[in-house]
């Protein structure tokens, strides 16, 4: 079912994170039953680990039911802002459940069992108890989802992230929360030729992007929920069949604005901060999951060569597909 290739180049191995350890590609043999999407592509492989190896079975013929929420997307792209966002409006505004319930219950992470190591419980398991209907994170690309999702057609809905920002997030999410002590220049070479975890990065949107259609996927932005909150809930509201008064709009745009979002114990992930400090018996020190949030903060860390290889990046995988990062 899945071709598993030892990422073992001095890069890879310079990568390493002690959360998840060494980390291998993974590919589908057979994708012939994927949807096509606009134009044929291939689907992307992802760079996993030999843990997540042992469970993509698993999550491969979990089943899918027609009312579950899929929140898609590469690594911190505002997914969590995502989560509670739909979560909310699906769900009648229902605040007090949200401030009761901590998000990771009410929107589980599928496959973070599956590539931590020595984690204490099975999140796929989690999934497969969860009441119905079921809110489920994954960042896992089209090609490693539950087959069953292709034929089921639940809600699927992806957020986008300008890379150079999302790359930068992401570099400060492996240090403090994965553990990792190597440089800044490495974790993005290492990103830019496809060797980190869950990548490749944009051929994981392109490939969402080129189904979106035929999937129904609603295909949202960061950038959009940034500038532009209050059409991005009028467009979720849709998806969902959801009316509400243009004062529960703005009531819920505050809660989700990032100054709020970052102070709240219930939706801001710092019980992963916990959980990784229980794992490591290390403190995490100076770091908030929720980190800036800001449009164009990459211009802050990145140097002009980097930025440049970025852009490279970009345009090389961007080449002969019409989707634009915001």
């Amino acid at each position: 079912m899945f071709t598993v290739k030892p990422l073992e180049t001095p890069l890879a191995k310079a990568v390493e994170a002690p959360m998840h350890g060494s980390t291998v590609e993974v590919h589908l043999n057979d994708g012939s039953y994927l949807p096509t999407g606009e134009k044929p592509r291939k689907p992307t492989h992802c760079v996993l680990t030999p843990k997540f190896v042992t469970q993509a079975e698993r999550i491969h013929h979990l089943t899918v039911y027609e009312d579950d929420v899929w929140i898609l997307s590469f690594p911190k792209c505002g997914t969590t802002w995502t989560q509670e966002m739909v979560w909310l409006i699906s769900h009648d505004l229902d605040y007090r459940t949200a401030s009761e319930v901590n998000l990771l219950d009410r929107s589980v992470f599928l496959e973070f069992s599956a590539f931590v190591l020595n984690y204490p419980g099975d999140t796929i398991e989690q999934v497969e108890k969860a009441t119905r209907p079921r809110h489920i994170q994954c960042h896992l690309p089209i090609a490693l989802l539950p087959k069953q999702i292709w034929t089921v057609r639940p809600k699927l809905i992806y957020c986008a992230r300008n890379p150079k920002d999302a790359s930068v997030s992401f570099f400060h999410h492996y240090r403090h929360l994965h553990g990792y002590r190597g440089t800044m220049p490495d974790f993005l070479d290492a990103l830019l030729t496809d060797q980190i975890l869950f990548g490749p990065q944009i051929p994981h949107t392109l490939d969402y992007w080129h189904v979106r259609r035929e999937m129904n996927i609603l295909f949202l932005h960061f950038e959009e929920m940034k500038t532009n909150m209050g059409d991005v809930l009028r467009r979720v509201c849709r998806y969902f069949g959801k009316s509400y008064s243009d004062q529960q709009l703005a009531t819920l745009e505050n809660h989700l604005s990032f100054d709020v979002m970052k102070n709240n114990k219930s939706a801001n992930n710092s019980c992963v901060l916990e959980l990784v400090e229980s794992l490591s018996g290390k403190k995490v020190e100076n770091f908030q999951f929720m980190r800036k949030g800001k449009i164009g903060s990459h211009t802050e860390e990145l140097s002009e060569e980097y930025i440049k290889r970025f852009e490279e990046y970009i345009t090389k995988h961007l080449e002969g597909s019409d989707f634009r990062f915001k």
